[in-house]
């Protein structure tokens, strides 16, 4: 049954979808419709018509785009795609390298790309083909082949990499051979063929679902010719990985400044043409600085903090806010264990306090998104109830409302009721097993909201008895929050964390939540796995029956609460007014960054425009 195209009806993403449920019942996580979500919805709709999806369209005159990225730590540096594993990183890689399949408006792979592609339920593969007409070259001039990406795949599942791109999520440890591969036994993968003159490349699994097409393979390449000779094991830290790059997108890779600034140039073979701009200049700046900073034109473009949009969405009259629906979803992880990094396998902590059910839902519903939604978000993030985003269409239950509400008398019942005892006179509660005081061990990072919802979270959870204090006593530099859970540094001393997630266009939630280093809860559980092989199987190309799937995932995550989803929202874009061609729409209306366009992206003016 070889296909070319799914015929799968993919939904595309209305604001219909955005309508949820924010009317709790005593626990069910299930609601009938209510004025909030209408709410919520009519919010997020205002917003999307408040700013604009993109710059005018006209010609340019070239020049040097300085793009910001707002963070409050420097960026990790990792250039590799096969070891990049940040949001902050990954903007940078994108300009860069260029994927041999796009993603069409569905958010599946398309065939517009240098690539196109066939699949095959029977045989389980996937093939990729170069279309005709498509010249794409490596920055030094080589060709770009179906060889390069093989060799990507390799360098990922390569046990010396430590990759943490091996794994489910973009099935690289599902290809067949892969385990020979790692084992030693071959020293290729014996799943993946290269033919047609390096012009085609089939992947082979044991079978294929339909989340595979969603994203779920890797379609990026890495040039084998610049790393042959090299051992994996220096693939990491090597130059080539860091400070001196060669890709295949639309930017060349010119200098850096570890951390702080990337410098990039046009690329004149690029397969769609030689970039309008002559080149982009990448810089971090504090989130407490780009305000200011945008009022001076010191940045182009940035993907701006929300949290102080209040105060500077009148003063910048020198750019345009351009707006799209947010891919990224926040939650509040609990940590139930540590990863077994040889075996890919989670080890239980029996000791920790967050294995009780009870104290996770109490968090949860003590805790208040609702208040700082508007008075910190200014109303462009807003409560999420599930684990799926309206980002994912009719993949998203609208029916529950999970943890969203905010139900203070709700937690302390079920923290009675589950004999964690509140003396009158004593400050929090005792813990239901050995009766002695007990403290719940936070991990979040600084960023230029968290500082403000930090007391006003650990106010709400006291107001329920608990004593959550922060680990080591602050707030944690980002990259070293992430190191330190991706690793177990913490040796089972945290108990909860605030972490995001920027969805990709897989919606098969193993890629996340998974037995995998990117699952920091190390949660794993019968119901959950039963639910993730059913996802992955044959019946899922029933596209009702994965439906009900993904309705029964989002079920199981309220009820068993590894993890909480806190919330989601637009996503919003300052861009300075020399700027055009700047778009964040697709062709039926859902809106992100158009990685596609970034070439047509120009400047009208030699110097950015300042605010009045």
């Amino acid at each position: 049954m070889r296909k070319r195209f799914l015929t799968l009806g993919v939904t595309t993403l209305l604001l219909a979808s955005l309508v949820l449920s924010a009317c709790g019942i005593g626990g069910g996580g299930q609601a009938a419709a209510g004025t909030e979500a209408v709410g919520m919805a009519a919010a997020m709709a205002a917003l999307q018509e408040r700013f604009p999806v993109e710059m005018p369209r006209q010609e340019g005159v070239g020049g040097t785009l300085n793009f910001a990225l707002a963070i409050t730590s420097p960026f990790a540096g990792m250039f590799n795609p096969a070891f990049s594993i940040t949001a902050d990183d990954g903007t940078i890689n994108d300009f860069m390298f260029e994927n041999l399949l796009h993603v069409n408006a569905g958010n599946m792979y398309g065939h517009n790309g240098p690539a196109w592609y066939e699949f095959d339920v029977e045989a389980g593969t996937i093939t990729l083909h170069f279309h005709e007409d498509t010249a794409m070259y490596w920055h030094d001039g080589v060709p770009v082949t179906m060889y390069d990406l093989e060799f990507a795949v390799m360098t990922i599942a390569h046990p010396d990499t430590f990759s943490d791109r091996f794994g489910p999520a973009m099935n690289t440890s599902t290809i067949l051979g892969v385990d020979e591969f790692r084992d030693g036994t071959r020293d290729y993968i014996s799943g993946i063929r290269v033919f047609n003159d390096g012009r085609s490349l089939e992947y082979s699994f044991e079978s294929i679902a339909p989340s595979m097409l969603f994203g779920g393979i890797w379609v990026r390449p890495i040039p084998r010719h610049r790393w042959e000779g090299i051992p994996f094991v220096e693939h990491r830290d090597h130059p080539y990985s860091r400070s001196d790059i060669v890709g295949n997108g639309a930017f060349m890779f010119s200098h850096t400044i570890p951390g702080e600034a990337v410098s990039l140039v046009a690329n004149p073979n690029f397969w769609l043409g030689a970039p309008a701009l002559d080149g982009i200049n990448i810089a971090q700046i504090h989130t407490d600085l780009i305000g200011e900073a945008l009022l001076i034109g010191e940045f182009d473009a940035v993907n701006f903090p929300t949290g102080i949009l209040s105060d500077y969405e009148e003063r910048f009259t020198n750019g345009t806010w351009v707006s799209t629906l947010d891919r990224r979803f926040d939650f509040l992880g609990f940590r139930f264990g540590f990863m077994d990094h040889d075996t890919q396998t989670f080890i239980p902590n029996p000791d920790t306090i967050i294995n009780c059910i009870y104290l996770r839902r109490a968090l949860g519903y003590a805790r208040d998104d609702i208040t700082p939604s508007t008075t910190i978000f200014g109303d462009t993030r807003f409560p999420l109830a599930t684990t799926m985003i309206p980002w994912q269409g009719h993949f998203m239950r609208e029916d529950m409302t999970g943890f969203s509400i905010f139900d203070l008398d709700l937690a302390n019942q079920i923290l009675d009721d589950a004999g964690y005892e509140w003396r009158e006179g004593e400050p929090f509660r005792r813990h239901k097993d050995t009766g002695e005081f007990f403290e719940i061990v936070w991990a979040i990072h600084e960023n230029a909201t968290n500082p403000l919802l930090v007391p006003h979270h650990t106010q709400n959870w006291a107001a329920a008895g608990l004593n959550v204090v922060l680990y080591q006593g602050g707030l944690m530099e980002f990259n070293d929050r992430l190191e330190t859970l991706t690793h177990d540094l913490d040796e089972g001393v945290i108990h909860i964390y605030d972490s995001a997630w920027l969805k990709g266009t897989n919606p098969n939630p193993r890629a996340l939540w998974g037995v995998s280093a990117h699952n920091d809860t190390r949660y794993q559980s019968p119901r959950l796995d039963a639910i993730l092989d059913a996802i992955d199987s044959e019946l899922a190309w029933d596209e009702e029956w994965l439906i009900q799937q993904y309705h029964e995932w989002q079920l199981a995550v309220y009820e068993e609460a590894p993890w909480i989803p806190v919330t989601t929202g637009v996503m919003i874009w300052a861009v300075n007014n020399r700027v055009v061609n700047f778009s964040l729409e697709r062709q039926d209306g859902i809106r992100e960054i158009s990685r596609d366009a970034w070439h047509l992206w120009d400047l009208t003016s030699p110097t950015a425009y300042t605010a009045n």
